[in-house]
């Protein structure tokens, strides 16, 4: 008859079975079953490993991308606003030679005229007197649209600049403008790029304290250190919330820190509700583009 075989938990003939007692053909398909469970968890672990690196290397190639993206706006800004001083100073140089010119030399012409007519000739003396007049308000205009185009007092230093443009704004508004400046700060040798960004921060802040402070004194304090050149433009208006910078559709802030940011500058403004804002602006004495310029010379 055939052999039947026990394992080593069986029990004899006539025993009672144990019922808790191990089966080996459990523990077998006990272990068959975690060794898969492992195998199936592991290749899960494995694909979404995978999945995270593809996911992660995709990331850095979308931040490179959009780093290029953001450096060649930034270039193209830069070369804009170069473009835009160049071009203004182009029309400034002709507004002034050209029309500048022709316009002072028919004054004189005109007053020539105004002197060589008397009360016998008295509405030829009028007619004249009222083109003089209106000669002198043409000229007046070409002035402001020159000073618009280019700052006047750019050429006699940084602080002459800021004097003039305090005295055209307590002029134009009415608000009291208090400049302190070292009067040395003429003596340093300040990038051409670097004045002209600093007067239009300062314009450009001179215009929002006008319309938007209601302030009654405004303060421009210049001072230079470690190489920096640092306006601070403080006014005791009303004030602001940080939430008012953001604002959709003013850009006003943004193109200041857009064009100081490309001489390597800063710009942080505080200011509270009730208790009056302050700008200060840091730019170098040099220009990036200068550094970069001599550094082409070099090599």
């Amino acid at each position: 008859m055939p052999t039947r075989l026990r394992n080593r938990h069986s029990k004899a003939p006539g025993q009672p079975s144990d019922p808790l007692a191990p089966s080996l053909y459990a523990d077998v398909v006990a272990d068959d079953g975690l060794e898969a469970s492992m195998r199936q968890l592991t290749e899960g672990h494995m694909l979404v490993n995978q999945a995270l690196v593809e996911k992660i290397i995709a990331c850095q190639h979308s931040e490179a991308s959009l780093r290029a993206s953001e450096q060649q706006l930034h270039s193209l800004l830069a070369h804009q606003r170069a473009s835009t001083e160049a071009e203004r100073k182009r029309i400034s140089r002709e507004i002034h030679d050209c029309l500048g010119q022709n316009l002072l030399a028919l004054r004189l012409d005109i007053v020539t005229l105004h002197q060589h007519t008397d009360d016998r000739h008295g509405r030829l003396h009028d007619w004249v007197s009222a083109a003089l007049g209106n000669i002198d308000e043409t000229l007046r205009t070409v002035k402001h649209l020159l000073g618009e185009l280019r700052p006047a007092g750019l050429e006699l230093g940084v602080v002459a600049t800021l004097e003039i443009e305090a005295r055209k704004f307590t002029c134009a508004s009415g608000i009291a403008c208090d400049v302190q400046a070292d009067g040395r700060l003429d003596d340093l040798q300040i990038d051409e790029d670097i004045l002209l960004s600093l007067y239009r921060v300062l314009r450009e802040s001179l215009d929002n304290v006008c319309r938007h402070s209601l302030a009654s004194r405004v303060q421009l304090h210049l001072v230079s250190t470690d190489g920096m050149l640092e306006l601070g433009i403080s006014d005791n208006g009303v004030g602001f919330t940080p939430q008012a910078l953001r604002k959709t559709g003013s850009f006003g802030l943004a193109t200041q820190q857009e064009q100081v940011a490309a001489h390597g500058g800063t710009l942080v403004i505080d200011s509270a509700r009730a208790q009056g804002a302050r700008l200060v602006v840091r730019l170098p004495l040099v220009s990036m583009q200068a550094i970069s310029k001599g550094m082409d010379r070099l090599a």
